[in-house]
């Protein structure tokens, strides 16, 4: 999978396209797909983020219900 600021370069390139785009309906692909390329590099910067398995969440929850 590509990197987020793979995704955010191709969004940054489609929205300079769009802004030089003669034919209105072409601008708006750009933007859509800039759009697009947006939220996979918001995805994709998700996915970089180590996530905790559900019995690790579970124990330190009850830890910190203990400590409290």
């Amino acid at each position: 999978m590509p990197s987020s600021e793979y995704y955010r370069r191709q969004a940054d390139t489609l929205l300079m396209l769009a802004q030089i785009a003669a034919d209105p309906a072409v601008s708006a692909r750009y933007r859509a797909l800039a759009v697009e390329h947006t939220m996979l590099a918001a995805r994709a910067s998700e996915d970089m983020v180590p996530h905790r398995s559900a019995t690790e969440s579970l124990s330190s929850a009850a830890g910190e219900r203990e400590a409290g």
